[in-house]
């Protein structure tokens, strides 16, 4: 998958140093090109993200010289992360080409033109999508820099990013202080006036049931006083009566 990145990034130098030998006169001897090189690589990237985050990784080449172009591939888990397309951001006054295969961001760049070679810090960047909690690295697997001469000087120093955490996404819970009080709801039987109502009501039959059971002895009690009442004024007049005779 990388042999067609390299063979387009030695087309593109080799085109853009035709371009500017155009400007050279005929059977002028060509100036010597020191090779490129860089004395650093680094790759950095947020330490934690959530699932469903974007995030961007930036990868870093300093102390450059002569860097017409380069190809550089960076690796990283694809169950964890995926590659945004067409997120590539890249020097001005250049062209590049990204290929991406599963785990791998191939990305080529070279120079257009007469635009002068690269010095100095090169860096561009690669937005990716947390997919899924999990960790991964991102891992600058391979470089190689192309000079104006269109000469390819592949590197081994590979650079390795800290571990990006990515943390499960949450799960948003029931929405609090939207549903209608408990209390209020009608028909709810909550409310004290309910309550009251039906205790009164209870009350009332109790005491009904109670008044509706006590009668008859009420009743029979009166019949029983006026039954001894007259007992008592027969006693009386009999008394009398003997006294007179």
């Amino acid at each position: 998958m990388h042999h067609t990145p390299r063979r387009l990034v030695r087309l593109l130098a080799a085109a853009a140093a035709a371009l500017a030998g155009l400007g050279l006169a005929v059977g002028a001897a060509a100036p010597a090109v020191a090779a490129p090189a860089v004395t650093g690589t680094t790759v950095s990237a947020p330490s934690a993200v959530t699932a469903g985050d974007s995030f961007t990784v930036t990868v870093t080449l300093t102390g450059a010289t002569d860097v017409f172009g380069y190809e550089a591939v960076l690796a990283f888990d694809p169950a964890v992360v995926a590659y945004v397309d067409g997120s590539a951001v890249v020097p001005a006054g250049g062209y590049d080409a990204v290929a991406t295969s599963s785990g791998t961001v191939d990305v080529v760049y070279t120079r257009l033109g007469t635009s002068p070679a690269l010095s100095g810090t090169i860096a561009y960047t690669l937005t990716f999508t947390a997919k899924a909690a999990g960790s991964t690295a991102f891992t600058l697997r391979s470089l190689s820099l192309v000079d104006p001469a269109s000469a390819v000087t592949p590197l081994s120093n590979a650079a390795v990013s800290p571990a990006v955490v990515v943390s499960p996404a949450s799960v948003p819970g029931p929405p609090t202080g939207s549903g209608p009080s408990t209390g209020s709801s009608p028909g709810s039987g909550s409310g004290s006036g309910a309550a009251t109502s039906s205790s009164a009501s209870t009350s009332d039959d109790d005491l009904a049931s109670t008044g509706s059971d006590v009668a008859p002895y009420l009743i029979a009690g009166a019949v029983l006083v006026v039954l001894g009442a007259a007992v008592v004024l027969i006693a009386v007049r009999r008394r009398r009566a003997g006294e007179a005779r």
